[in-house]
């Protein structure tokens, strides 16, 4: 992940696993000031292990709209803590092409059970891939606050992922953060045990 702002660009290098839209971990490798921090979603709840001060915080779910390490990707979007399937309604409004990709764009609106912090999304996903290759974010009074595009589409296995994303605010020129999936693995024999607080303090 590099986070670009007007003056500055900071790297950050994680790893992270998952298991379903329940299970999620990431773990920081550099730089040495954030390594060893780490991040478990397990079901609706989420941690933070800080190991310069030992420390197990449980993040609140009115938090996970909150910027993640200072870059312009939220908790939220880190791990999943969201689900567009079950806490927002679908309305198909067209088809449209981003980066060649021809794309069913739908407009999300929140259940009243949702606890998003968005009073709106527009996707646009790709009929072949089934990738999400543009998010836009709106707040409640129907701003874009926000632009989420996907690229460099990788198959593997039969899944459809992209090895680059980035994230760029509406109202802050010069900013944006990317994420760039440089190795993966298509594991299914990890545990549902994996993602424990006990194994989210010993992950290296």
């Amino acid at each position: 992940m590099t986070i670009y702002r007007p003056t500055w660009e900071r790297s950050i290098g994680i790893k992270t696993w998952g298991k379903s839209i329940d299970m999620g971990m990431i773990l920081i490798v550099s730089p040495p000031k954030e390594k060893g921090q780490a991040f478990l979603k397990r079901d609706e709840d989420i941690w933070s292990w800080q190991p310069a001060i030992e420390r197990t915080v449980k993040i609140a779910a009115s938090a996970t709209g909150s910027s993640w390490l200072g870059s312009d990707f939220t908790i939220d979007d880190m791990l999943n803590s969201s689900s567009f399937l079950y806490e927002f309604n679908h309305d198909l409004s067209g088809e449209e092409k981003i980066h060649g990709d021809l794309c069913y764009k739908l407009l999300l609106t929140p259940t009243p059970e949702s606890v998003t912090i968005w009073n709106k999304l527009i996707i646009w996903i790709s009929k072949t891939s089934f990738v999400e290759r543009k998010i836009e974010y709106y707040d409640e009074d129907n701003v874009l606050i926000r632009t989420l595009t996907s690229n460099n589409i990788e198959t593997y296995e039969g899944h459809h992922f992209p090895l680059h994303v980035e994230v760029i605010p509406a109202d802050k020129e010069g900013c944006k953060t990317i994420i760039k999936i440089l190795n993966y693995a298509i594991d299914p024999s990890i545990k549902e045990s994996f993602f424990s607080l006990q194994n989210m303090k010993r992950l290296n």
